[in-house]
């Protein structure tokens, strides 16, 4: 049993307070696991996974980020707030690592970012991830070098005055499944997953990334998929990719994932890799939801001993 997603507000280095949830396990708190989700979605939506999460006695914290969610009342849809940038992300994402650490202290801590939530995720552990006993990247982008140039084609628009308008960032990924039954249909194979997601007033076309925001994250997809950028992550963390074989974002055949997955063995550090056959985006929401999220609970039981 757990509780419902309790609401609370997040203490920043600016004005802005971001919105988070977190849900608690009946019992023995054996680890914490913050999330981290991806772009125009909230955290709202994985309340099954959380409820399978402190099914096994973990705390589950995740924030709505800037410019999503119930945050966005007051940055804006899909801004980081007044003269804030995506480095604002990885600070939001260690301040909630420390509320975690300070209600639990002495117990393992995992980091788990999905989609966009992956690049934050990434960025944040190779920054602050000195405590961090292991990390999940779920529908991850990978190695992508080939964002560079929409990202300096955003940083140009963004500095001409359109950082603010409105982007359709994901509009590009449903092509390899048309015709469709809907603009998302890459999300799952699964349509009530996608009909949910549709109808969601915090997902999709309501809340879409601007110029600016865009900018600023996919410029941290390029920069933190790198050699000398995952050289700062810890000594020994443990890294899970998990990936969609049928996933736009991770490029063909799961192939810019299995790059990363290449990228942080040479860093040395022991990764586990798993591409589901004819999976799409959101692999917790998928088919085989089930399958996944048994293979991240063993992974996680694992990491804590059991």
């Amino acid at each position: 049993m757990t509780t419902s997603g309790e609401l609370h507000r997040l203490d920043t280095l600016d004005d802005v307070r971001p919105v988070y949830r977190r849900w608690l396990p009946r019992g023995e708190v054996r680890g914490t696991v913050q999330v981290v989700h991806g772009a125009s979605e909230h955290p709202g939506r994985y309340g099954r996974l959380a409820a399978a999460l402190t099914a096994r006695g973990l705390a589950v914290h995740a924030m709505d980020l800037r410019g999503h969610g119930r945050t966005a009342e007051q940055t804006g849809a899909g801004r980081f707030g007044d003269g804030a940038g995506a480095e604002a992300l990885l600070d939001d994402v260690r301040a909630l690592h420390q509320v975690a650490a300070a209600e639990h202290p002495g117990v393992p801590r995992l980091l788990l970012g999905h989609s966009m939530g992956s690049i934050v995720a990434l960025a944040a552990a190779e920054r602050y991830g000195g405590d961090l006993a292991g990390l999940v990247l779920s529908g991850p982008i990978g190695v992508a070098p080939h964002l560079a140039e929409s990202v300096t084609a955003l940083e140009a628009s963004t500095a001409a005055g359109a950082g603010d308008v409105p982007l359709d960032a994901l509009g590009a990924f449903n092509q390899a499944f048309e015709p469709a039954r809907t603009p998302y249909d890459w999300l799952s194979r699964d349509p009530a997953e996608v009909d949910a997601y549709l109808a969601d007033p915090y997902c999709g076309d309501r809340m879409p990334l601007t110029t600016g925001y865009a900018a600023g994250v996919f410029g941290l997809a390029v920069h933190s998929a790198t050699a000398e950028a995952v050289a700062a992550l810890p000594d020994g963390l443990p890294v899970l990719l998990l990936a969609g074989q049928r996933d736009p974002v991770g490029g063909v055949d799961a192939g810019q994932v299995t790059a990363l997955a290449g990228l942080l063995r040479d860093r040395g550090l022991p990764v586990e890799l798993r591409v589901y056959p004819d999976a799409r985006h959101e692999v917790f929401n998928e088919t085989n939801r089930d399958e996944v999220t048994g293979d991240l609970l063993a992974w996680i039981g694992a990491r804590l001993g059991g």
